[in-house]
């Protein structure tokens, strides 16, 4: 399955990416899976506070990840 990642804010500044196409080969991939896949790749995250929308909508971390979803990594928002 192909997965479209984007990060936002000091996300992006961690991953020095504002996006990424990767593939993975695992089925009933998780959000809460693909959290901990990409923190091992990219460390630093675990020290940050975010949030994660799948395909624009914030979901639930035991939510199954499909073939071509968009995976949003968001930083806390200011509002105002």
């Amino acid at each position: 399955m192909i997965l479209n990642i984007k990060y936002f804010g000091v996300l992006a500044e961690i991953t020095k990416k504002k996006e990424e196409l990767l593939v993975w080969d695992e089925s009933n991939l998780t959000v809460n899976s693909l959290k901990s896949k990409i923190e091992s790749v990219y460390q630093e995250l675990q020290k940050n506070s975010y949030s994660i929308a799948l395909n624009q909508t914030m979901v639930g971390m035991d939510v199954i990840v499909k073939d071509q979803d968009v995976i949003a990594f968001l930083p806390p928002f200011a509002g105002g």
